[in-house]
Formats: C-alpha cells, structure tokens, sequence
C-alpha cells in the first residue's frame, strides 16, 4: 500500500510538473503573439509633408487654411511661394507633435498639423470627387504616403 501511494505521489508530482511545462509554453506563446503584433504596428507616429501635397489652396484650406503663412492676415499680393507643412500624425497628442514641430514666426517656419484619420477622410472624399486628374493623382500619391509611413 505504502508502495502504491509513493508511486502515485510520483505520478502526481509528474503530471504536476508537465502542467507546469505546459503553462510555461502556452505563456511564451502569447507573449510572443503579442511582441509580434505590436512590432507589426508602424512605430512612425508624424509624417511631414508640403501644403500642396493636399492640392491647390481652393481645396486644402478645407482642411490646412489657407497657403500662406497662418501669422499674416492675408497673402502677398504678387504670387509668391509660402514654406507650409504639414504634420500628418497618429498615436500622439497634438501637444507634443505641435512640441516637435513648433511654428516660429521669426524664422518663418509654419506648420500645420493633420490627424491621420481627418487626413485621409480629407483625400478619399477629393480623390473621389475626381475633379481635375492632375490633383486626383496627387492626392493619390499623399495618400499612399502617408499609409506607407504611418500604417492602415
């Protein structure tokens, strides 16, 4: 008797240990599922692009303003090129992109900051529109930018 319950404690303390083992596994497994899903998610958060990535000012200023530099109450009577870009942003407070990429009037250094999901809502219903196809294209071209660097 004495026999048979050693050899079952044996049993037991084997069965206990495979469980153990078990856990062990299934634990590892799902820490790797989880490493691997987030290295799958983009780590890029902002992606910078120019004003007329967006189109010509007639449609961008829907979602940017207007061209010219937003410190001014109007733009320059003569044409003129204004040096605006724009922070398309995911996964962060507009704090700190806005941090990042500060406006500096003294150095006439403008940006404007674009949610990823307004950005895209922006393009998809423009390229839908289709109005003039050289801008259709171009907004194509942003679009897949900015998927290609900050993900679907």
């Amino acid at each position: 008797m004495f026999l048979r319950s050693k050899h079952l404690a044996i049993l037991e303390a084997r069965q206990y240990s495979s469980a153990i083992s078990l856990m062990k596994r299934l634990l590892l497994v799902f820490s790797l599922g989880l490493l691997m899903g987030c290295a799958s998610h983009n780590s890029q958060q902002m992606v910078v692009l120019d004003y007329d990535d967006f189109g010509p000012q007639v449609i961008a200023n829907e979602v940017l303003g207007m061209a010219w530099w937003q410190w001014d109450n109007h733009g320059d009577s003569r044409h003129r090129n204004y040096d605006v870009n724009v922070i398309v942003y995911r996964y962060v407070a507009l704090k700190d992109v806005a941090s990042q990429y500060p406006v500096n009037v003294e150095k006439k250094i403008d940006f404007r900051y674009l949610h990823y999901q307004k950005a895209l809502d922006y393009l998809d219903e423009k390229i839908a529109e289709n109005a003039i196809e050289a801008v259709t294209e171009t907004l194509r071209k942003t679009r897949e930018k900015i998927i290609k660097e900050l993900g679907r």
